[in-house]
């Protein structure tokens, strides 16, 4: 996998470049090049492999939807693969090549899962296809806090997770209140400890190169390197990226609430008939004793409900283990009834604001899709539609604890085709 920096960039053929382009879409400019060559040619022998897959990273943070995503996993994974070899060449150990693998893998998932198209990427994801992981969000971290013991033997390491934070990655700290805050402390931590460790201390204060914004001011007469002043620039963009991403996803949930508003007015006032005999509520009597599942079934419709504690992690979309039996058991009964089928999510009114959720209706609409794709195992995925409602469908008021957990769900509506 190689970084081509004058006239394209192999990345090109899935980040949607009109044909026939002469030059290739550039998050970040001509900077780019230059501060890549200059990792490539640093110090640090793991952060200078990393250096095209770091360079990938701030491609597909602003790309367009790729043309094919199958195509694009095959593309990082060999690059994983060359970034691994590149380290051996070194001499890297090898227990320090397997976490730094899976460090850049948790990085890019996180990139693209934050992207609009990179819903899906969850079922491909590299964790899952180096380490049989679905999310390293926590993980990351507790790696981190091990090699901050030992870091005059993990500092390379070290240096490379802190160039991943300062590039966006925040993991787990982008689903918890006060999370930015305590990532920011978390990082200038990291950097004094790196500063203390720098091979070259005494001479140039090597570990400085990686502050960011948040780094000390230069001493008088230093020379700053072009390749810093480059990832500096790209910090810097890449935080205001993420400030304006963050404030338009703000007022969105209004938005996608007053859409919602309108179909409801516009749907008729009458409730459904019940329908003469239960369709799906007598196969799955077993879940309802058990209160994993509740089901109406209506003259024209069945509809199956399941709340998403049961399903999700906080703020996570991805289906937790010991909900996928119940969701296989609906899947085998939903397609003994032919007819279409319509997968919502609901969430209560808490907002949610990170890297891969900006907004409780891109949470809602994930939570939906993570369904659809455990349901497409049992169910032709042609009879599957989902849809993202975020807090605009609420069964009870979101006034206390209880209630809101009520209105976290997930909602599977079978329209029977007669």
């Amino acid at each position: 996998m190689s970084i081509a920096t004058e006239s394209s960039h192999p990345l090109d053929q899935f980040l949607g470049a009109a044909p026939g382009a002469s030059q290739p879409a550039q998050a970040y400019g001509p900077a780019d090049a230059g501060a890549v060559d200059a990792l490539r040619s640093g110090h640090n022998a793991i952060v200078s492999s990393a250096s095209p897959l770091l360079y990938a990273a701030m491609q597909l943070r602003h790309s367009d939807t790729p043309q094919n995503l199958a195509a694009l996993q095959s593309y990082l994974v060999q690059g994983i693969k060359e970034f691994e070899d590149a380290m051996r060449r070194k001499g890297v150990r090898h227990e320090h090549v397997v976490a730094a693998r899976y460090v850049l893998c948790t990085f890019l998932d996180e990139v693209i899962c934050s992207c609009e198209w990179g819903v899906s990427w969850g079922s491909c994801s590299l964790l899952v296809q180096f380490h049989n992981e679905t999310w390293g969000g926590e993980k990351f971290f507790q790696l981190l806090e091990r090699l901050k013991e030992t870091p005059a033997d993990t500092r390379d390491l070290l240096e490379l997770m802190y160039v991943c934070l300062s590039y966006g990655f925040s993991g787990r700290f982008g689903v918890i209140d006060g999370g930015q805050q305590q990532l920011a402390v978390l990082r200038n931590q990291l950097a004094e400890l790196l500063r203390q460790y720098s091979p070259q201390a005494a001479s140039n204060d090597l570990a400085d190169h990686w502050q960011g914004v948040h780094g000390k001011v230069s001493k008088p007469l230093t020379i700053v390197p072009l390749w810093v002043s480059a990832i500096l620039l790209l910090v810097v963009l890449v935080i205001m990226y993420l400030f304006l991403s963050l404030r338009i996803n703000q007022h969105s949930d209004p938005v996608f609430g007053d859409i919602q508003s309108i179909r409801a007015r516009s749907a008729p006032l009458a409730q459904p008939k019940a329908a003469a005999q239960p369709r799906l509520a007598q196969f799955l009597e077993k879940e309802i004793a058990e209160s994993k599942v509740s089901v109406a079934d209506f003259a024209d419709r069945s509809v199956v409900t399941i709340l998403g504690d049961g399903l999700f992690e906080s703020g996570s979309a991805d289906v937790i283990p010991a909900a996928l039996p119940v969701l296989h058991r609906i899947g085998q009964e939903v397609n003994k009834i032919q007819g279409k089928v319509l997968v919502t999510g609901h969430t209560d009114n808490q907002p949610i604001a990170s890297l891969r959720f900006p907004s409780n209706w891109h949470l809602s609409q994930a939570r939906a899709q993570s369904v659809r794709d455990v349901l497409a195992i049992d169910v032709p995925a042609n009879r599957l539609t989902v849809e993202g409602r975020s807090d605009s469908e609420p069964v009870v008021k979101n006034d206390t604890p209880a209630n809101r957990a009520k209105n976290r769900r997930v909602e599977i509506t079978v329209f029977v085709t007669r």
